[in-house]
């Protein structure tokens, strides 16, 4: 009789610890899926609002005194565009484009953005932007100007200015 006890004792054994073991793993698994989840709903987010993202080119002109182009782009889409500093952009003419950095202020070679609304560093829907262009080669018109946000939206105009 002492050995059908054993028996029954050593598979109550691996009864609960297969339970206690099926338990650790189901929960393991659970919290994974919840956190592919998020991440799922979250790039899913991000890719909602990049496709609605949209840019218009209004207008273009050169300041003297400001020694830059000034290119005006409207926010024609549904969301704002955040951290307009994070874009890309490229000009030149008909021999190509030359990517400039971002600058906060007045400088050859590189670009910064005026913004002509609520200054929040954000292009919120129906608001327009001045981007200076303070280009550090001579360039052959027609003028070629692109931005790119930080999330892909893309920007293009082709311009001629008279001064």
């Amino acid at each position: 009789m002492g050995r059908g006890v054993s028996n029954v004792v050593a598979e109550a054994l691996l009864l609960v610890v297969g339970v206690s073991l099926a338990a650790a793993l189901l929960s393991a698994v659970v919290s994974r899926v919840s956190i592919v989840q998020s991440r799922f709903s979250n790039v899913v987010s991000e890719l909602a609002q990049s496709v609605v993202e949209r840019l218009a080119y209004v207008y273009a002109t050169y300041s003297p005194s400001e020694g830059a182009f000034v290119v005006y782009l409207k926010n024609v889409g549904s969301y704002p565009i955040y951290q307009l500093n994070a874009s890309t952009v490229l000009f030149g003419g008909a021999e190509g484009l030359q990517y400039l950095p971002y600058c906060s202020s007045q400088r050859v070679g590189c670009w910064r953005v005026v913004e002509l609304g609520v200054v929040n560093n954000t292009l919120d829907p129906a608001e327009t932007v001045a981007v200076y262009v303070y280009n550090s080669t001579s360039v052959t018109p027609p003028y070629r100007f692109k931005l790119v946000t930080a999330r892909g939206t893309a920007v293009e105009a082709t311009f001629t200015v008279y001064w």
